[in-house]
């Protein structure tokens, strides 16, 4: 996968042509520049990938030759619908946004577009779906959106699901899973307590939607990636945007605050692994010496990443499946728990069923 990241550090800007060693693309076959196609398309990372190929397209030693012209032809065709998705994924956000701002809720926007702006081409992160934060007006968010025509799905404890509009909206009430004992419970509180900031910590989307403060988005990150990594496996999407906020934000998180909340919700060792990818294979640059680089995980973790196969939520099936296939990963992928996270696999599959059947998601707050 030499070259997949070669071309992944072209495309964020976190290399240069001069920098790499283009010997790597010289005997790739048509086949193998199909496989890494499909590589970059499963993980997240097509248009990062296509950005990355035209600059080495830029050089006069055709190092491309063996790309089929239109195999090209179909990913540009991918990647401008990535664009669309992104231009269409906005108008809809900010329509919704308004509804809410005008009946006074203030709405704050995490990950997927706010992560998007770290990029060199923001219109070329592949979208997912629009998470938001409404504060206090979790309920009333819902049947303002009820109300302007979307279909509102409250059957998840966390977060609602807003049907607007062909657009799909995370509306959360918790940003973690509440139901994981205690261990969840403190997490969600320390996250909330975290945007108890001025309100000069918060960027802004739009003049109607708030960016989360960046030391809240550095802890949100690391758990929401550290909770895809445990229950149905991480995607290079992810490690690009902890690779992005740190290219831009290193010098802007208090991380000596952000490792004191790492080791006490045990996301320390998944947290310096994600990290360490970054630096070893993204080309990140870490300038603060208050960052950590270096973990025995990485390698484990970032070969989990590129060929584990069992995602869970985006796989299609009823609900019972997704919860089934949870399950059965807990299992397979112990490991993660256990050396990662730190949990009894016996332990998290508790909180799982008792959080279903005694609905054990409330918090003291």
């Amino acid at each position: 996968m030499v070259q997949l990241f070669a071309l992944l550090r072209l495309g964020l800007d976190t290399s240069t042509i001069e920098k790499e060693s283009l010997s790597d693309f010289i005997m790739l076959s048509s086949e193998q520049w199909t496989h890494l196609g499909e590589m970059a398309r499963n993980q997240g990372v097509l248009g990062i990938l296509l950005d990355g190929i035209d600059k080495l397209e830029n050089t006069r030693y055709g190092f491309t030759r063996e790309l089929d012209p239109i195999l090209k032809l179909e990913w540009i065709g991918e990647v401008i619908q990535i664009e669309e998705s992104n231009r269409q994924q906005k108008l809809m956000m900010n329509d919704l946004a308004e509804k809410w701002h005008q009946d006074g809720i203030r709405i704050m926007v995490m990950k997927g577009q706010v992560n998007g702006l770290l990029y060199p081409k923001p219109h070329h992160r592949s979208p997912g779906d629009i998470d938001c934060y409404l504060f206090e007006d979790y309920a009333r968010g819902n049947e303002i959106a009820r109300n302007a025509g979307a279909n509102v799905d409250e059957g998840w404890y966390k977060h609602s699901q807003i049907s607007y509009k062909d657009e799909l909206f995370e509306n959360h009430q918790y940003f973690v899973h509440t139901r994981d004992g205690e261990r969840g419970k403190q997490l969600e509180k320390e996250l909330e307590d975290a945007l108890n900031v001025d309100s000069s910590d918060f960027g802004t989307l739009t003049s109607n939607i708030l960016i989360p403060p960046y030391q809240w988005s550095a802890m949100f990150l690391t758990y929401h990636a550290c909770a895809h990594f445990v229950s149905e496996g991480l995607r290079l999407k992810q490690n690009l945007d902890w690779a992005m906020f740190l290219n831009k934000h290193q010098q802007d998180v208090d991380w000596k605050r952000f490792y004191e909340y790492c080791d006490r919700n045990y996301l320390r060792k998944f947290a310096d692994a994600m990290t360490t990818i970054c630096v070893e294979h993204l080309g990140l640059v870490i300038n603060n010496s208050d960052i950590v680089i270096g973990s025995p995980y990485s390698e484990k973790i970032l070969n989990d990443t590129l060929f584990a196969d069992d995602y869970v939520y985006n796989a299609g099936g009823s609900v019972w499946k997704c919860r089934w296939l949870v399950v059965k990963n807990i299992f397979k992928y112990r490991w993660k728990y256990e050396e990662i996270y730190e949990e009894s696999v016996w332990k998290q599959l508790w909180w799982y069923v008792s959080g279903y059947l005694f609905h054990t998601e409330k918090t003291d707050n």
